[in-house]
């Protein structure tokens, strides 16, 4: 993974805009807010770099095949509110990624990278119920699945859409590696 820059305003726009990607996100982006967005996350992810106390509210990195050095996909880290000791993470991959091991690799890189780097204490993700291929790697890399309060594991309902949410956190993710 690297850093999000100029040249993968494309991938931000091909994923963002495609309706199988987001199906289990949200509503497809238009052109225009892809655009828009993808200007937005680039400008936070500077900020995040060019600091040493930075005060931006997400960053997002590119996957970057290995052997073809092609950038796959789009992950990121979303801070809740002021506490930068908390954060969710979120990854989206190009439909010809899906089905390789992809997100076990890179979100565990970056979950990696938030603990030793970033002194990030807990890691949520948020995903459709239905989205079994996420369910099913969350898992593998140590996510537990919240069991009271708003983010039940029995989902709650979000804009009509079944959600579930996991938190990980050092000592666990340490124990699983």
């Amino acid at each position: 993974m690297r850093p999000i820059n100029e040249t993968d305003k494309a991938l931000y726009r091909r994923l963002y805009c495609d309706e199988r990607v987001m199906r289990h996100i949200g509503t497809p982006l238009t052109q225009a807010q892809a655009d828009r967005a993808f200007q937005t996350a680039l400008t936070q992810m500077k900020q995040a770099l060019g600091s040493t106390q930075p005060d931006s509210q997400y960053m997002n990195w590119a996957i970057v095949e290995r052997q073809s050095q092609h950038a796959i996909g789009i992950q990121g880290l979303t801070w809740l509110g002021e506490d930068r000791t908390q954060a969710e993470i979120g990854i989206m991959l190009t439909p010809e990624a899906n089905g390789k091991l992809y997100p076990e690799e890179a979100m565990g890189a970056l979950m990696e990278y938030a603990y030793l780097r970033l002194e990030v204490k807990r890691i949520q993700a948020h995903f459709a119920a239905r989205n079994l291929a996420t369910e099913r790697f969350v898992k593998k890399l140590g996510f537990i699945f919240e069991t009271e309060g708003f983010s039940a594991m029995d989902s709650v309902v979000d804009d009509t859409r079944q959600m579930k949410s996991c938190f990980a956190d050092p000592q666990h993710y340490k124990s699983q590696k």
